[in-house]
């Protein structure tokens, strides 16, 4: 089956949810919010099921992580790669300003 073949309730299935997840995010951030975005809205503007949204990202707060780290790599690398931190204290950690 390729990418193009629609599967069940007209969602596209193959290679590419991921892509598509992330693309159909960054639209939704900056239209609406981070906050205002739901994964509802993400899955059916990237046409994949919530299942599918979920086998790629736990949550909402490592798609929010991945679509940051797009934003600017070179500056939140550090960051996101921080073991020591949740999710959501790294999402924090990547506004703060460092002291000059």
């Amino acid at each position: 089956m390729t990418e193009l073949e629609k599967g069940p309730q007209g969602r596209r299935r193959g290679r590419g949810a991921r892509e598509r997840i992330l693309s159909a995010s960054q639209q939704l951030f900056r239209e609406q919010g981070i906050n205002r975005t739901g994964m509802d809205q993400l899955c059916a503007a990237a046409q994949v099921s919530k299942r599918t949204a979920y086998q790629h990202f736990t949550g909402k707060d490592e798609l929010v992580t991945e679509y940051l780290r797009r934003f600017d790599p070179s500056v939140l690398s550090g960051v996101f790669d921080r073991t020591d931190l949740t999710p959501r204290e790294r999402l924090l950690a990547a506004f703060d300003i460092p002291p000059t």
